[in-house]
């Protein structure tokens, strides 16, 4: 047994420890204890010490990997297989770029015959989360054996539900509770193809059972005690899976591991250095209103809200299809003409600003994702035959009428974008020269994990080199991207292209379809990185004839309406609305914004059925006395809305509200309640008239006793 040189260092709270064999990570409300004295760490202690829950067992039991004899913290057999040489630990105070909460960040380097591991975590101060992932470099000289296969001798003529994991994860949790349930939850993305977004499984811990699960978030819960722990795969979805990944957690007994390192020996071969996905585990106790409140502050802490970049109304011009054939200077400043009307506090030019023609525009020939430059040595300099005056006319119009500029960009993926700091150095020009403020990122296809941490690195050196006061729309529309829980906290998530024009072979645009993803995502992810597409629902109506749900028969003021608790995005032409639409926002915009920062700065969560067009559904922003379910100071705001059904009244279940009076102030929309009762169960009855697709904006506040 070894014991490494002795290292204390802390940040406000937030504490490291390595003393003897034992390493401590925490802060004044949770610890994690590893055993370091052999060649792999090993798993001692989880502790709640708010509540001096231990999560951990630390018995020798029947339900462990088959083929490890220790409780290894991480294990991959082609990299971390012999005796450690050496073990250092370095600390320090960090915040990802301006972006993330100020935090410790631990790095705990371990030294191996073929491989320098550099073990890393992160603590917040006073918040229940430890998040943790691992950078592996090959030594000088090292060429490592390629993986023949992930299954073990005992897997050998078994059945596929009887396959465990024995190799390639980087974090593991031998639970100690008999009586746990879990739930987990899937995302999806290419959005392009796929509008359910959101799905979820649950079952219970058992002895016998495992099972592998995709998955980014695996809620568990001590039936007995009521405490909670979540855990998180900070990687893509299920359809961007890399390096042989094929799910987030595997469950054995009563065991968790958060499984697949997204890369393999191979990939590092030719890389030498890689980072694998990221495994973040939260502590919380009570129902479901208390996980979700412990998610909420985990994407509080890897991404502080900030209302000048967080809290917008953007208009791209793409949504009505005219691709880049419009773009021109005449074009550009009559569009700002309107959308200084129409509320937009960003203009994003999309597509065909640029001299270089992608596969996208209406002129034949050009390139898509990747090989850019290849394709055109100047692709990424302003279009002089578009605007022979340069983008200065534009940018000066803008500014006069308080808009923001932004433009649409494709890194180029060429071999895992090994452009990535010429890339950046265009954005970062951009920036500089036009004050471009916000950069639609698209065309992205991820061949590996080398080009998401590229990417990454891409991202990190525009904010270090514009001061943060610039922020990313991250399309997962299309291609190998990362999802919703990957590295993506460096801005917001353009969700979704839908179109009243055909995209394919029809139209794809319902204004409850874009409700029903943001109001799905809303439970597990902070709305204000969503950015949800209302279009001009007076176009293509012939194609929706018939159809009471469509786009035109919803109204424009819907369409917007539904959106207002993510980020809005006028998925249109500007100068293609009817001069009674452009009025109708002038009105209700203004009324919006004035409130828009408070409500995506709360806790948004959904309240009432799912939508699917015909029911009572909405949301509920809190933005005080999210933490007491009766609290008298509770605040926030509800948007109720009520599709195409004819009932004038409906019972919503509220969130952490019971037994309380709400005093009501309409903002927007058609409700005229002043107070609304919430009865024990949290229960309130909303009014609405006048027939379908009505809605109603309201700000709230607990009356007193």
């Amino acid at each position: 047994m070894t014991n490494w040189n002795k290292y204390i260092n802390n940040y406000g709270d937030c504490y490291v420890s390595l003393e003897g064999h034992e390493l401590r990570i925490g802060n004044e409300v949770v610890e994690r204890v590893w055993n370091i004295s052999r060649g792999i760490p090993v798993v001692m202690s989880l502790l709640n010490k708010s509540t001096n829950k231990e999560w951990f067992t630390t018995e020798d039991t029947h339900d462990w990997l088959t083929n490890q004899p220790k409780k290894y913290a991480f294990y991959h057999s082609s990299f971390i297989n012999e005796d450690m040489l050496s073990l250092n630990v370095e600390s320090a105070a960090g915040d990802d770029c301006g972006i993330a909460r100020k935090h410790l960040r631990v790095e705990v380097k371990l030294e191996y015959k073929d491989s320098i591991v550099n073990w890393i975590h992160i603590v917040y101060p006073g918040l229940p989360i430890l998040r943790t992932y691992i950078e592996v470099s090959l030594k000088d000289g090292v060429v490592l054996s390629e993986s023949v296969s992930e299954s073990s001798e005992n897997d050998e003529g078994k059945r596929p539900h009887f396959h465990e994991l024995t190799d390639d994860y980087q974090d593991s949790f031998p639970l100690e509770p008999r009586h746990s349930g879990w739930r987990s939850v899937q995302f999806v993305d290419v959005t392009d193809d796929f509008d359910n977004l959101v799905s979820t499984q649950s079952g219970l811990f058992t002895r016998r059972e495992h099972r592998f699960i995709q998955g980014n978030l695996l809620f568990v819960q001590d039936h007995l005690s009521k405490e909670g722990l979540t855990f998180i795969k900070e990687g893509p979805t299920p359809l961007d899976y890399l390096g042989g990944v094929s799910s987030d957690f595997f469950l054995k007994g009563m065991n968790v591991f958060t499984s697949g390192f997204g890369f393999t020996s191979g990939d590092l071969n030719k890389h030498r250095t890689l980072t694998t996905y990221g495994s973040t585990v939260l502590l919380w106790s009570g129902k479901e209103e208390e996980a979700l409140a412990a998610l909420h502050a985990y994407h509080d802490a890897i991404h502080i809200f900030n209302g000048d970049k967080d809290a917008f109304i953007m208009s791209n011009t793409w949504g009505d299809q005219s691709s880049d054939g419009r773009l021109s200077e005449s074009f550009l400043l009559a569009e700002l003409e309107v959308a200084a009307r129409t509320g937009v506090t960003f203009y994003q030019i999309d597509d065909g600003w640029q001299s270089g023609t992608s596969a996208n525009s209406v002129l034949p020939g050009g390139a898509w994702g990747k090989g850019y430059y290849k394709h055109n040595p100047d692709f990424w300099t302003v279009n002089k035959t578009r605007f022979p005056n340069g983008l200065e006319p534009i940018i000066a119009s803008a500014a006069e009428k308080g808009i923001q500029m932004g433009v649409w960009f494709s890194p180029d993926s060429l071999n895992d974008f090994e452009n990535w700091e010429k890339d950046s150095q265009v954005l970062i020009d951009l920036h500089h020269q036009y004050g471009i403020a916000a950069f639609k990122m698209d065309g992205i296809e991820f061949t590996s994990k080398a080009g998401e941490e590229n990417l990454t690195k891409l991202l990190r050196r525009v904010l270090e080199h514009t001061d943060g006061r610039v922020f990313f729309n991250m399309d997962v529309t299309a291609g190998t991207r990362s999802g919703y829980y990957g590295q993506l906290q460096y801005g917001s998530l353009f969700l979704e292209n839908r179109f009243t024009g055909k995209f394919g072979a029809w139209p794809n645009y319902f204004p409850h379809h874009t409700l029903r993803n943001v109001w799905m995502l809303s439970r597990y992810y902070p709305t204000y990185r969503l950015q949800a597409e209302f279009l001009n629902v007076s176009r293509n109506v012939e194609l929706y004839e018939g159809d009471v749900l469509a786009p035109s028969a919803c109204g424009q003021e819907y369409a917007f309406a539904v959106t207002m608790f993510a980020n809005p995005l006028a998925w249109m032409e500007q100068t293609g609305l009817s001069e009674e639409s452009v009025a109708l926002l002038e009105q209700i915009v203004p009324t919006y914004r004035a409130h828009q920062a408070d409500i995506l700065s709360g806790h948004v969560m959904p309240i009432g059925e799912e939508p699917n067009g015909t029911t009572w559904t909405g949301f509920q922003s809190v933005t005080a006395g999210a933490a007491v379910t009766t609290a008298s100071s509770a605040s926030g705001y509800l948007l109720v809305v009520k599709e195409y059904t004819t009932n004038s009244s409906q019972s919503y279940r509220l969130w952490n509200l019971a037994n309380v009076t709400l005093q009501l102030e309409s903002i927007l929309g058609s409700g005229t309640q002043e107070q609304v009762k919430v009865d024990g169960g949290g229960h309130a009855v909303f009014e609405l008239g006048g027939g379908p697709f009505q809605y109603a904006l309201y700000k709230y506040s607990v009356l007193p006793n």
